[in-house]
């Protein structure tokens, strides 16, 4: 596993019974320090998917226990902290999710590797028949037939209907050059690359074409190091045509599957093979990256997800409406994309509810009962409950520094950074004018307009600013 298998030595083989006592004796200390019943709640169910005496690793049963396990447990110093008193060389723990967990067996047969590059010889395993050897299951709706274009996105579609054949590349693009896509969760990202699979099938079906996420690749590298099957993995991943691979910030800080993804990556790359990546944050913003791997994503295209404004969430509720069957009135429309600052997700889940409202409620959508039947969207949307007060507490709190700093005239730098990146994220989560922005600040719209503008620059350059910025938005809720 990480950290152990730098050569590509097999690990020793690690019996069923060594690893439920390990996860027998990991709950019992976890116990010790969260409570026996925040335990049972959260990790009773996790399995353990690697240890070694600097790394732990557990698999988690869902997206949403991975996502919390992390947040509220292993990402806490005071956690790693207090885990120490039971493994005093651990330096990092982290949780995953690898979904259809039950198909860690269904690779391909381990006979002869030259038989990889025989067309006839590549075993689909999805029911699609359009994933080859590791991939996981495509949404069939998540076409780009289906996915609504905007401003906001309009980049990104028109670069991946390029690398999907739906176009005629211009000549800049006769190569086949690395794809980095990146933005928030819920923008549409995971659709995006799954549509650029569907349309390489439709296009060309004997390209061999896998979609899947940072972790099963970890998961099925991990897997090759402890069946002593390493070479055999190189060759499966290196005879692909396309690769596309979701939540690459998972690899981060995992030595040995960073290592083994940028040889697959630079393998393909160096073919003139298809690779696109999808991430939640730009490259220079990735932590604990090799600076090579990092450096070769960005020798590529990074295309943007930029948040929708309201012109576009408009254009997506339409969209989504009339995908739905969903009749509703442009009033209400606007009224949603007014109040719902969210994600695409968000927007969608908003116009469900709606959706069912009216199949099983028997209601009629009017903006009163719209606004009713959408209240708890609206209350945990960034819009609403969000406002300057928060923002500034939150940010005080995040520099440890007192709220009056803020707008006061001290111009020291860290007091400056904060101040700024207050306003930035005033400006972005809060419909808030430039004016009002600026009094709570002590200063005029014009510094507002100066701090939204450098933020937003180091936001995309500086990792630092970058990770901060993300710290600060998820104490906000956001």
């Amino acid at each position: 596993m990480e950290k152990l298998n730098h050569k590509n030595n097999p690990q020793p083989e690690v019996s069923l019974n060594e690893i439920s006592q390990f996860k027998t004796n990991f709950i019992n200390n976890c116990e010790q320090i969260i409570g026996i019943e925040t335990c049972d709640k959260w990790l009773k169910n996790i399995e353990v998917f690697s240890q070694t005496a600097n790394e732990i690793i557990v698999s988690a049963p869902s997206k949403l226990n991975r996502d919390w396990i992390n947040r509220e447990f292993f990402a806490k110093k005071s956690f790693i902290n207090s885990l120490k008193d039971f493994y005093p060389k651990l330096i990092k723990i982290s949780a995953i999710f690898i979904a259809n967990q039950s198909d860690k067996n269904l690779d391909l047969p381990s006979s002869n590797p030259q038989n990889l590059n025989d067309g006839n010889k590549v075993i689909n395993l999805s029911k699609h028949d359009n994933i080859f050897a590791y991939g996981t299951e495509l949404n069939p709706k998540f076409t780009f037939q289906n996915f609504i274009s905007t401003k906001h996105n309009k980049i990104a579609l028109s670069m991946a209907k390029i690398v999907g054949g739906c176009v005629d590349a211009p000549q800049l693009f006769d190569d086949k050059i690395p794809l980095f896509i990146h933005g928030n969760v819920g923008m549409g990202k995971t659709h995006l690359g799954q549509a650029i699979a569907w349309s390489i099938k439709e296009n060309n079906s004997r390209k061999k074409v896998v979609y899947l996420s940072a972790e099963k690749f970890m998961f099925h590298f991990v897997q090759s190091i402890r069946n002593n099957d390493v070479m055999l993995f190189k060759e499966k991943m290196r005879s692909i045509d396309v690769l596309i691979v979701d939540d690459v910030q998972f690899i981060a800080g995992k030595d040995s599957t960073q290592q083994e993804f940028m040889n697959c990556f630079n393998s393909l790359v160096e073919d003139n093979k298809q690779v696109v990546l999808i991430c939640d944050r730009c490259p220079t913003a990735l932590e604990n990256i090799d600076e090579k791997l990092k450096s070769r994503i960005t020798g590529g295209m990074i295309i943007n997800f930029k948040s929708a404004d309201f012109a576009d969430r408009v254009a997506i509720l339409k969209g989504k409406a009339s995908q739905m069957g969903l009749e509703i009135a442009d009033e209400i429309i606007n009224f949603i994309a007014q109040n719902l600052k969210g994600s695409n997700r968000d927007l969608e889940g908003a116009l469900k509810k709606l959706y069912a409202e009216k199949m099983f409620g028997d209601q009629e959508i009017t903006i009163s009962t719209a606004k009713n039947i959408l209240a708890n969207y609206f209350k945990s949307n960034s819009a609403i409950g969000i406002n300057i007060d928060k923002i500034q507490k939150i940010v005080a709190d995040f520099y440890n520094i007192k709220i009056a700093e803020l707008s006061a005239k001290n111009r020291s730098k860290n007091i400056a950074n904060a101040r700024q990146i207050a306003m930035f994220l005033c400006k972005k989560l809060t419909s808030e004018s430039l004016k009002n922005i600026g009094d709570k600040f002590g200063k005029n719209h014009a510094t507002v307009i100066h701090s939204v503008k450098i933020i937003t620059e180091f936001e995309s350059t500086d990792s630092k600013i970058a990770n901060e910025i993300k710290q600060i938005e998820e104490k906000l809720g956001v």
